[in-house]
């Protein structure tokens, strides 16, 4: 048992969280494992049972543990991670993974663009635009909650497509000819509304993962603006990172 080391400067359930991180993280503590309870917890690392409680909290925030009421704490299954290393869809990715990837359509609806989606579609503010908002499944647990938003005139009647039976890069490559070659994502770390919430079967103001992508054809002009939410309990997205040569360095 590690112990944990007062006057350091180091918050006490700073330093339980670390190693109760790397029992989950080394696979010492298996997913769907029970841990221990608050009082056998701060019995054996000498601690209160607030330290205990401080500790847990943030891993459950951190979607590694799971309380259940009235049963206790378990290890939550490891999250689903995502590369950067390339354009990638979300249907193609579970699919990789042995997952079954569906779609749940929330809204399709021919709206105005609003000035930030006409900016980035470059397109000016009130042109009609179809927004399509999809719930994003894998083995029916819901993942994401997104809207993406494309111009009416490079997809029309876009709105009538069945988006649950095909992709929408599927659908806009061969109903439209318009083949997505790149995109540029940006993440940031928001909370989960009360709505987002609904949908994504977690607490408002549990963590989640702001998604914004925009999606380029092969003219080099943006095709889509997508907005998604991503559950941080269950996703995790990473970069692989190469060493510059020496000469690029100098």
């Amino acid at each position: 048992m590690e112990e944990l080391k007062k006057g350091n400067g180091v918050p006490l359930y700073y330093q339980l969280k670390t190693i109760l991180r790397g029992k989950i993280e080394s696979g010492e503590w298996e997913p769907g494992e029970q841990i221990q309870s608050e009082p056998e917890m701060s019995a054996s690392f000498q601690v209160s049972r607030a330290t205990i409680r401080q500790a847990i909290a943030g891993l459950v925030d951190e979607g590694l543990l799971i309380r259940e009421q009235g049963r206790g704490t378990f290890v939550a299954r490891p999250k689903l991670e995502q590369g950067l290393l390339g354009f990638y869809s979300f249907t193609g990715d579970m699919l990789k993974r042995g997952l079954r990837p569906t779609s749940r359509i929330v809204s399709v609806t021919v709206t105005a663009a609003t000035r930030s989606v006409g900016k980035r579609l470059l397109i000016a503010q009130g042109t009609r635009v179809v927004a399509l908002t999809r719930l994003r499944l894998a083995d029916d647990e819901p993942l994401m909650l997104e809207t993406s938003y494309l111009p009416s005139s490079a997809f029309p009647r876009l709105e009538d497509c069945d988006f649950s039976a095909k992709p929408l890069y599927e659908i806009m490559a061969e109903r439209y000819g318009t083949m997505p070659v790149r995109a540029k994502e940006a993440f940031e770390p928001v909370l989960v509304d009360e709505f987002e919430g609904s949908m994504l079967g977690v607490r408002p103001g549990s963590p989640g993962l702001l998604l914004e992508r925009l999606t380029y054809a092969r003219d080099d002009v943006p095709v889509e603006y997508c907005r998604g939410i991503v559950r941080g309990d269950r996703c995790r997205y990473y970069v692989e990172l190469v060493v510059e040569s020496k000469a690029n360095q100098e």
